[in-house]
């Protein structure tokens, strides 16, 4: 039966690493960081993340399962975007 309730000390998990989600009943999810006190989890194998209590992460029994994580992409330069030209109609 998983744990429900956040361990006294919370828990830091590695960046791709699979873990716990006791706010969400057990539920594991792969690590992918924290952020305005949010942690995000996304399905093992990929998916969609999700957001959790960052407390409620806990750690998986037994060695740490790592997953590799891609870096978020860097912001897009406009000049370096080049886009098919316009038919002369235009979208909104």
């Amino acid at each position: 039966m998983p744990r429900t309730t956040p361990p006294p000390t919370p828990y830091r998990p590695q960046l791709g690493e699979l873990v716990s989600d006791l706010a969400n009943n057990g539920v594991h999810g792969i690590y992918m960081g924290t952020l305005d006190e949010r942690a995000y989890l996304r399905p093992a194998g990929g998916g969609v993340e999700w957001e959790t209590d960052p407390r409620q992460l806990q750690r998986l029994p037994g060695e740490r399962q790592l997953e590799r994580v891609s870096r978020r992409s860097l912001p897009r330069d406009e000049a370096c975007v080049q886009l098919p030209e316009s038919s002369g109609t235009t979208h909104h």
